[in-house]
């Protein structure tokens, strides 16, 4: 099967677009458009992508034959501007079997099973997805490693909350394996899957948070320079929660809902029995996080930086879901 797609010329490219995907769903063409925005591309937040973005996502799903009704295709606003499209893996499987070259696939994987920490259940340590395909002679393997891929259960507020890696860390790998399969087998390109959305958009945003191999020593030099770089300043750029939607997004994809991010009625830790620096470290990371909105991968360092520390990490995650709850609250 040819998978080729439409290229929005502004003219009748983009017109004879908006009409067949309209005909194959249903839907007039004057309320195509504004139907997905509002529903199957919608953000999060609230927001809705432009109509040339709208346009691009169209011109991947109808290349692909994947239908955002029953989410095989959804969108992320990255920070350039544009939009990520990102597939479930009810669409990869889609987009596999819409080739008549498609041969079946398997999986394999040893009999060992391990665990990374008490929140999760046994899993083995990879597993290997195997495409047959008619027209080669060789089977397409892919093999990924539970260690590159696992993420911890979510902590807020000292609480943890198990989450998909940890309820049903083998189905998530399979779903891994089986994606990275299909998009070698078939040479597919310019479609993201969840976890791979996630690390771009946290590339773009410029100013992540450190990363957890880095000293302390380094750490803090890098919280000091983006506070005087930040001082520098005169305005703040727009909140994003995109690394949250893709925790959303991979949640679904397994069944399990993350928690919800309501903090209202949770107790305030009480920061008295910190040390200063201690306490300025943790305003430096809740500072970083509301400049970028990189608030998921904030907690995770919070969780690593002071797991030897319940209370610096209780009053660190309090401070961050208030930050996030205040940039998700809608403007007076």
């Amino acid at each position: 099967m040819n998978h080729s797609c439409v290229v929005n010329d502004g003219g009748s490219s983009a017109n004879d677009l908006v009409a067949r995907f309209a005909e194959r769903y249903g839907f007039r063409e004057d309320e195509l458009l504004n139907t997905l925005a509002q529903t199957a591309f919608r953000q999060q937040n609230g927001s809705v992508p432009t109509r040339e973005q709208l346009l691009s996502l169209l011109s991947v799903a109808d290349s692909y034959g994947l239908n955002p009704f029953i989410r095989q295709i959804w969108a992320l606003s990255d920070r350039k501007g544009g939009v990520l499209p990102v597939i479930s893996v009810d669409g990869w499987v889609s987009i596999m079997n819409s080739y008549p070259q498609s041969d079946g696939m398997e999986f394999s994987y040893p009999d060992e099973l391990i665990t990374f920490d008490e929140d999760m259940k046994a899993c083995h340590p990879w597993m290997e997805c195997i495409i047959h395909r008619k027209d080669r002679e060789h089977a397409i393997k892919v093999r990924e490693y539970l260690d590159e891929l696992y993420r911890p259960a979510v902590i807020k507020n000292g609480k943890k909350f198990p989450g998909p890696w940890q309820t049903c860390p083998k189905r998530m790998l399979r779903h891994k394996s089986q994606i990275q399969a299909i998009r070698i087998a078939y040479g597919l390109s310019g479609l993201f899957e969840p976890d791979e959305a996630e690390r771009l958009l946290e590339t773009q945003m410029g100013e992540p948070v450190p990363d957890l191999r880095e000293s302390e020593s380094k750490l803090a030099e890098a919280a000091s320079h983006d506070v005087k770089e930040r001082e520098k300043k005169e305005a703040v750029e727009p909140v994003s929660s995109e690394l949250d939607v893709l925790d959303d997004a991979l949640a679904e994809m397994a069944g399990e809902l993350l928690p919800a991010k309501d903090i209202a009625g949770d107790e305030v830790p009480d920061p008295g029995d910190l040390e200063p620096q201690v306490v300025s470290f943790i305003d430096q990371i809740v500072d970083r996080a509301k400049g970028t909105g990189a608030f998921t991968a904030a907690q995770g360092f919070a969780q690593e930086r002071f797991k030897e520390d319940g209370n610096a990490l209780n009053y660190c995650l309090f401070r961050l879901d208030e930050a996030q709850a205040a940039s998700a609250a809608p403007a007076a």
